[in-house]
């Protein structure tokens, strides 16, 4: 049967120890390999406006807002 390795990110304390009493079997072998986050994990929505646009765009909403009230 040929190797295969599989990386699998454990959840909880009781996933360890099911592995270990798999291994103590000799139905699998761990191998351990832990990483770390060097690099910063990239946010969804990266990006911000300045904040000249942000008052820009608040004053377009209470422009709307009263043009809104004054039509109803």
């Amino acid at each position: 049967m040929a190797m295969q390795i599989i990386t699998v990110e454990l959840l909880n304390d009781n996933a360890l120890a099911l592995l270990q009493q798999l291994e103590q079997l000799h139905i699998l072998r761990l191998v351990a390999e832990t990483k770390k986050q060097t690099e910063v994990p990239k946010r969804q929505w990266a990006g911000s406006i300045s904040k000249e646009t942000a008052e820009k765009m608040l004053h377009e909403v209470e422009q709307s807002r009263k043009e809104w009230e004054r039509n109803i």
